[in-house]
């Protein structure tokens, strides 16, 4: 059994996801990631972080291995510190754009990436005590955990690279979503002299992506119309993606940024294979754009590592999502929401364009995504009923449009998309989906647990 999902292993801390489990895979890092060097541990805001960054750093000390403490960071940040510093491994602790109530725990390997699904399947069969005994060290061969804090300034002065002196003219709005971001984007943006306004960047333990960033961009959006700004960029809670939105308070998702870069990189001989890796979620309107500039677009399943791997298996140099996770895969192995604000920036100030007219080239197919909740959302989506609906959804769709259903990676939901020209269709198809799911997710949940019939 697996119990990592798409984005690491996840769930709501001190019910899912315990101490023990956080524990069990420190062991799991200190045993098996690049012996000999220091494993980093990093966290977002949330407030279940530090209970579940002591157990695993206990964890990862009984195996002999040293620990680092990086405090917060961002998930990129973690990312970027494993492979300057030439460290064995990192654990991100962070549920990214989840709740207050969830927390995760993401491992990347000594190269900055994600662990492998080999490695994954390994550590799983250890947390859940299925690896036989553990041969552990005592006395002075324990592992000690230091203070890393000072390592994080390497990552801020290595974003404040890509600030360049023809964005000075910008004015901005940062959106840090109360997140990981939220101590270090005044400290990256600070190289532009410019007029940088910074909103939701007091984290408290509760109040990470309540309201802000990425995923409810509303705020922002006007904060930026009633500010006259040139264009507004929101994170998430581990900041590892960047929505922006332009001066009217339009939001630009991840569809429209990819667009926007694969113009100007094809433009400069930057855009490796004429080719943009994303997802099968991304809007049937990037790829026509893609298409009439010469550009493929690549379609992976549903995650950033998927995209990754694309990339690197073609050597391309640019992909990611619609949810905002963008990847520059000759610059990071991973999204950077902070690293993408400031390649938009660059774009936007060079082009002498506003936002919303650079966004403008991509005109999206009529798209809607809706979830239903479910205790058990990878079994429902290959229940046969599902099944069936899905592909008489699929026949109706044929040559004009698409359905996507899938489990969450995250939470405890199934995804709907349906995608087509015409808006009738994609409004019909979603109920009939909608209501065809949630009756037979309530049917399985109740012959799995009689008693909530």
């Amino acid at each position: 059994m697996n119990l990592f999902g798409t984005d690491g292993i996840r769930g709501i801390a001190n019910e899912d996801l315990t101490c023990e489990i956080a524990f069990r895979l420190g062991q799991a890092v200190g045993l098996h990631l690049s012996p000999g060097k220091p494993i980093c541990v990093g966290k977002d805001t949330r407030i279940s972080c530090g209970m579940l960054e002591a157990a695993l750093i206990a964890g990862i000390t009984s195996t002999g291995r040293d620990a680092i403490c990086l405090g917060v960071i961002t998930t990129p940040g973690l990312s970027y510190t494993v492979n300057r510093f030439k460290l064995g491994g990192g654990v991100m602790i962070s549920a990214s754009h989840n709740p207050l109530e969830y927390n995760g725990l993401k491992v990347f390997g000594p190269d900055g990436r994600k662990i492998s699904e080999e490695t994954e399947l390994l550590f799983s069969r250890m947390i859940l005590g299925e690896a036989g005994c553990l041969s552990l060290p005592a006395g002075e061969r324990i592992g000690t955990a230091t203070d890393g804090r000072g390592m994080v300034g390497s990552y801020v002065e290595f974003l404040r690279g890509f600030v360049e002196p023809g964005m000075s003219g910008l004015r901005i709005v940062v959106d840090a979503a109360n997140g990981s971001a939220s101590h270090l984007a005044p400290q990256v943006w600070k190289a532009l002299d410019g007029d940088v306004t910074f909103i939701n960047c007091s984290p408290n333990g509760v109040n990470i992506n309540k309201g802000c960033g990425s995923t409810a961009p509303a705020g922002l959006a006007e904060e930026v119309v009633r500010g006259g700004y040139d264009a507004g960029f929101a994170y998430d809670g581990d900041g590892d993606r960047c929505i922006a939105v332009d001066e009217k308070g339009n939001v630009i998702n991840g569809d429209h940024i990819m667009a926007i870069m694969a113009s100007n990189m094809a433009a400069n001989n930057r855009l490796a294979g004429n080719t943009v890796v994303g997802t099968v979620m991304a809007n049937l309107g990037l790829e026509l754009y893609l298409s009439s500039c010469g550009i493929r677009l690549l379609r992976t399943p549903v995650g950033d590592r998927f995209v990754l791997e694309e990339m690197e298996r073609g050597g391309y140099t640019l992909g990611g999502e619609q949810s905002g996770h963008i990847i520059f895969g000759h610059i990071l192995p991973a999204g950077d929401g902070m690293l993408t604000s400031l390649k938009l920036a660059r774009v936007l100030a060079e082009s002498g364009r506003s936002l919303s007219e650079l966004a403008s080239c991509v005109k999206p197919a009529p798209q809607v995504l809706v979830n239903v909740e479910c205790d058990s959302p990878r079994e429902v989506v290959n229940l046969p009923g599902v099944q069936e609906a899905v592909k008489k959804v699929s026949k109706d769709l044929e040559g004009v449009g698409r359905v996507v259903v899938r489990p969450s990676g995250t939470e405890p939901l199934v995804r709907i998309m349906v995608e087509s020209q015409d808006a009738a269709t994609v409004d019909r198809c979603i109920r009939y989906l909608k209501s065809v799911i949630a009756e037979q997710a309530r049917a399985w949940d109740s012959r799995r647990n009689p008693s909530v019939s």
